[in-house]
């Protein structure tokens, strides 16, 4: 009994004051963003145009392609090189010659201008494909037209 009270004596005696640390764990808890399936450098080529044919031009379709996990959402936004004519037609280098983007899906154009179109609850194979089209503003010389724009996908 002496060699217990012993022990448990000596264990006592070693005890020493405590501290504490509290710990937090904290995150944040994402899906994984949507995969281009395509190329991101795309070009809308409409070879040679009469002057007087631009309106019946047909549009140049650009496919683009995603893959998304289920649920995710999206902000697609444009911003144009040459600067714009209005929300929805970008300048070219040639006066008087715009661009338009369409949503190929529903051929609604695009706001060039950088005001970003939502797209929520998107899951599997996603077409975010876009129309090229070109638009007469005044009278029109022979050359060379180019328009650059990036369309830029954030995802949510």
């Amino acid at each position: 009994m002496n060699y217990v009270l012993l022990v448990l004596a000596v264990l006592s005696a070693t005890v020493h004051a405590a501290d504490t640390v509290n710990i937090t764990i904290s995150g944040t808890l994402t899906r994984p963003p949507c995969t281009m399936s395509t190329a991101s450098s795309l070009t809308a080529s409409f070879g040679d145009v009469q002057i007087d044919k631009i309106d019946e031009t047909e549009t140049k379709t650009l496919p683009i392609q995603l893959r998304c996990p289920a649920g995710s959402s999206l902000n697609v936004s444009f911003a144009v090189s040459e600067g714009t004519h209005s929300a929805t037609i970008a300048k070219t280098n040639v006066a008087n010659l715009g661009v338009s983007m369409l949503w190929a899906n529903n051929d609604s154009t695009a706001n060039l201008q950088g005001t970003a179109k939502s797209f929520t609850n998107l899951s599997g194979s996603v077409d975010m494909s876009m129309k090229a089209k070109l638009i007469k503003l005044g009278d029109l010389s022979p050359g060379r037209f180019t328009s650059a724009l990036v369309m830029t996908i954030n995802y949510l």
